[in-house]
């Protein structure tokens, strides 16, 4: 239950992420510097395991900040939006700006301890990993979701005005065709992101049963954490 680089020269298994064999210090593979952001939004719709795979082996996680920031503005605006669909009628705005610290920084909270703690089963199981590498993947992950951000709320923005936000009226009361649509879409980049979650996870492990179980348990999480918070 793992994937590794053996050495051609020792024929020793070596960590993905590795550039040299372990034991004779041979070359395993090309450098691998960057993260190219284009291809790799590209790549994980047509190669999502393949791209998992880059995304292991490259030596700088460049534009995890970034995406762990726009993370954070997606569910603050989801933790808003379910909050006003609830409770509308009472104290918006004090709440509603604690919501926005709740939402948005608990998601990213969930995601770096649920990073760590894969880390250490992938090392309980014999597969040699990485935080950075299992942080990075997961964040990537939800690409769908923030091309979903950039791409659907100005359409949302543009149907509703603030109501997508107050839900008072409700959108599904505006225009209700609309808002199911939209709402089925969010759904399915939802259920994308979820996909990328086990993708990611079988890019490291090769176990399909294991990267499922991973996958499903984190989107399981974000979904509780947005609605109980």
């Amino acid at each position: 239950m793992k994937n590794v680089l053996v050495c051609n020269s020792c024929s020793h298994d070596n960590p993905f992420f590795s550039l040299n064999c372990e034991k004779c210090n041979a070359f395993l593979r090309p450098r691998n510097p960057n993260i190219n952001l284009w291809e790799t939004i590209w790549k994980l719709f047509d190669m999502p395991v393949k791209t998992s795979e880059n995304i292991i082996q490259a030596e700088h996680k460049n534009f995890l900040i970034p995406i762990l920031m726009i993370i954070a503005f997606k569910y603050s605006l989801v933790s808003i939006m379910i909050f006003n669909a609830v409770k509308y009628e009472s104290g918006k705005s004090t709440e509603i700006q604690n919501n926005v610290f709740v939402g948005g920084l608990t998601v990213i909270i969930l995601l770096v301890a649920f990073s760590f703690i894969i880390t250490y089963i992938n090392h309980f199981a014999g597969i040699k990993n990485r935080f950075i590498d299992n942080l990075t993947l997961y964040s990537y992950s939800f690409i769908p979701q923030i091309l979903g951000l950039f791409i659907l709320l100005p359409v949302e923005f543009a149907l509703f005005g603030e109501y997508c936000f107050t839900f008072n009226p409700s959108p599904f009361m505006i225009k209700p065709i609309a808002a199911y649509m939209l709402f089925a879409i969010e759904g399915i980049l939802y259920l994308w992101t979820s996909m990328l979650f086990v993708f990611s996870t079988f890019a490291q492990t090769r176990n399909k049963i294991y990267s499922t179980i991973i996958g499903i348990s984190l989107s399981i999480f974000i979904f509780l954490i947005i609605i109980f918070f």
